[in-house]
């Protein structure tokens, strides 16, 4: 019920729980283990990453028909008691199994063989839909993502590489507008040949990252406990 008399303040949580995130790297480089420290954290494993991983809570996921079976799920009050965030891993394929599920509904095998172009707009309004229905039932959302790695041309015969998200332009912008911070998990060596792992949460001039926490670090060691302290500072 709509009750703006007794309506309070937002309040930021002092961790991750209820926060929208999209954490992306190299494969096995942490993001998944990272997401399993998460208190109450359902795992909707678009691809199977979690083997290693004990004791957590993991859904298969092999179609995005499975996806809306668990949504419907998550309106129950047992299970909003049982999870606050739920990790969408990976959401490069969350958008393939979308498309997949559109194009399977009008009986094609590209959503350019829709009519009218309507078959990018159908698969960007479902992706949209189920992801801001899953965020206002209260739950935090962490999508994991894969990097890629492009080399740009910058003029004059010179060129750069850029490391962003590896994900469909179209789903990018949809989560890109829901998360508060993108955060880029890399790993460094120093000159003795130790390496280290970092997550960069603003942008330079070859990452994609971000960040709503205004006093954030722009990088910092990847380790979750570390990125909820300074969350909370």
């Amino acid at each position: 019920m709509i009750d703006l008399i007794n309506l309070q303040p937002t309040k930021v949580s002092r961790d991750l729980g209820g926060k929208f995130l999209l954490i992306y790297g190299s494969p096995k480089i942490g993001k998944t283990s990272f997401a399993a420290n998460i208190p109450k954290n359902l795992l909707l494993a678009f691809e199977k990453g979690y083997q290693a991983l004990p004791s957590i809570y993991a859904q298969d996921i092999k179609s995005w028909s499975d996806f809306k079976k668990v949504l419907r799920q998550l309106e129950k009050e047992e299970i909003q008691e049982k999870f606050k965030t739920v990790t969408i891993d990976t959401v490069d394929i969350a958008w393939k199994l979308c498309t997949t599920y559109i194009c399977a509904q009008h009986g094609v095998k590209e959503l350019g063989e829709i009519p009218w172009g309507r078959g990018w707009t159908l698969a960007s309004d479902e992706f949209h839909e189920s992801f801001r229905r899953l965020s206002m039932l209260g739950y935090g959302i962490v999508f994991i993502s894969h990097e890629d790695v492009r080399v740009e041309s910058v003029g004059d015969d010179k060129s750069v590489e850029i490391i962003k998200p590896k994900i469909d332009k179209r789903a990018y912008r949809i989560v890109n507008s829901m998360v508060d911070l993108i955060g880029y998990i890399s790993l460094e060596f120093d000159e003795e040949g130790k390496s280290e792992r970092f997550i960069y949460a603003r942008s330079t001039p070859n990452i994609v990252a971000g960040s709503r926490f205004q006093y954030l670090p722009g990088k910092l060691p990847f380790n979750y406990e570390l990125l909820v302290n300074e969350l909370a500072k």
